[in-house]
């Protein structure tokens, strides 16, 4: 009877050992599972970054542009200019200061969304911090009660030397791992104070972002104002209206050449497919199949027919390859469909202009921008803003040009449109 009843209390003070073993591992366990779920600190940080390193990067390539124009029209002012030369000039110079002023805007929204995201992931991770060193508490105060003491007795109290050596394995284990807690929390306390510091920054940023705004804006509307005193001494007479549809027709000329090598480089992808081609990662829908079923681009007037149209005020013929919608100044300008923006440019008789490819060899076309929200190389989709209305390049308001090309021919665009 007696020797029964030290077999049982033997086997009893056994499991209580290994039971207090599994609490200790299962307590290691639960650290390791809290520091495996934190999110990643900065990686949800890097699409925008890269998009507010690839649009300042183009904002800068603007301002030295400006500069350039500014010293341009500095010069001219020493010299007897003709009118049309004055109003070219001022126009490549506001619709310069109107993209920049549209890229400050797509940088200002970039830098609410990352500050926004930013506060997140830093409450988020403080909480998890907080309450992984919580946890962490406790285990010190269990280590520094137990520790040692209940160590050696769990390795003194064993039934066989495999045993002792398991339970030996088991214990440097914890340690090891109470060390890699240890520098995890310490990693994790630097990861939250480089999440602090980039809040700072972004926030200097914003406000950075504000002020260039406002210069350009004050820019904005005094060179404005200059383009409509400008405007005003033009004598409109029939031989002023055919000079300005030749530097158009040129112009057009122009844009269909840009709309050629584009195809061409199409092309030569399809044949020679690049490994890490950008295009060949984008799935296109198919464009042709959305006729008659695009969204408008602008809300407005059509002014400007397709096809071969009279002017009244040259009293000739002209051949449109798009339409001219009238629309207010500022007003948004959406692509029609899912594609690329594969160019963004500026020309005399079509302002600030955007191409979109929709894959398959179809292309859309916007001119007259004011400004403009978007990248090249920037995947768009099917009503997504892109710009607002503008009168650059234009001497009749504000109104948006629009095209749709394909296969190296245009297409009247209000077949298109629903």
């Amino acid at each position: 009877m007696y020797y029964t009843l030290v077999m049982h209390l033997s086997i009893i003070r056994h499991w209580e050992q290994i039971i207090r073993l599994v609490q200790v591992m299962n307590f290691r366990i639960i650290f390791l599972l809290f520091i495996f779920s934190f999110p990643p600190l900065l990686g949800a940080q890097s699409k925008y970054d890269k998009e507010l390193l690839r649009n300042r990067s183009r904002l800068k390539q603007l301002q030295e542009e400006i500069e350039l124009i500014k010293e341009q029209i500095s010069l001219s002012k020493e010299r007897a200019m003709s009118i049309n030369e004055q109003i070219a000039m001022l126009d490549k110079e506001l619709a310069l200061l109107a993209h920049s002023r549209g890229l400050l805007e797509r940088e200002s929204r970039l830098l609410v969304a990352k500050v926004r995201e930013t506060n997140k992931l830093l409450k988020s991770t403080q909480a998890r911090f907080d309450l992984l060193k919580i946890l962490y508490a406790q285990r010190l105060i269990y280590a520094y009660k137990y520790g040692r003491v209940r160590y050696l007795e769990l390795l003194l109290t064993a039934e066989s030397f495999n045993q002792a050596i398991i339970r030996y394995k088991y214990l440097r284990l914890i340690a090891e791992q109470d060390e890699r807690i240890l520098h995890n929390l310490e990693k994790k306390k630097r990861q939250i104070e480089k999440l602090k510091k980039q809040l700072s920054i972004d926030l200097d940023n914003k406000r950075q972002n504000l002020m260039e705004k406002q210069i350009q804006q004050n820019r904005y509307i005094e060179r404005m104002r200059e383009r409509q005193a400008v405007l005003k001494k033009i004598r409109w007479t029939q031989s002023t209206y055919k000079k300005r549809l030749a530097q158009k027709e040129l112009e057009r000329k122009k844009l269909n050449g840009i709309i050629r090598l584009l195809e061409k480089q199409r092309l030569e992808r399809e044949q020679k497919p690049l490994k890490d081609d950008f295009y060949t990662k984008i799935q296109f829908n198919n464009f042709r199949q959305a006729k008659g079923k695009l969204p408008w681009p602008v809300q407005g007037k059509v002014i400007t027919k397709y096809g071969k149209q009279r002017d009244p005020k040259s009293k000739t013929y002209i051949k449109n390859t798009d339409i001219e919608i009238s629309s207010t100044l500022g007003t948004p300008v959406h692509s029609v469909f899912k594609g690329i923006v594969s160019v963004i440019t500026y020309m005399p008789a079509y302002g600030n202009t955007v191409i979109i490819d929709h894959g398959k060899g179809y292309y859309t076309v916007y001119a007259h921008l004011d400004e403009i929200y978007v990248v090249k190389n920037e995947v768009v989709e099917t009503g997504q803003v892109i710009a607002t209305v503008g009168d650059s390049g234009s001497l009749t308001g504000a109104k948006l040009q629009f095209g749709i090309y394909g296969g190296n021919k245009t297409y009247n665009p209000e077949i298109w449109l629903r």
